[in-house]
């Protein structure tokens, strides 16, 4: 994974400090935002896209 200079220096700043290695303080940060933020992103992603696939069968079943 490429991330940019100043983020990969931070990164190993706290990596040092903290007594992790940079792949467990990476493996980490990426569990953390797929246990908070991803899950209700795909879940409105996917609730979009349905939508957008059945928009007319529910335009008219909205007119029943």
């Amino acid at each position: 994974m490429r991330v940019p200079a100043e983020m990969a220096e931070a990164l190993r700043t706290y990596a040092f400090i903290t007594g992790v290695s940079v792949n467990e303080a990476v493996k980490s940060a990426i569990g953390e935002m797929l246990r908070t933020k991803a899950r209700s992103e795909m879940v409105e992603a996917a609730f979009k896209s349905t939508l957008k696939q059945h928009s007319v069968a529910l335009d008219k079943l909205a007119h029943l």
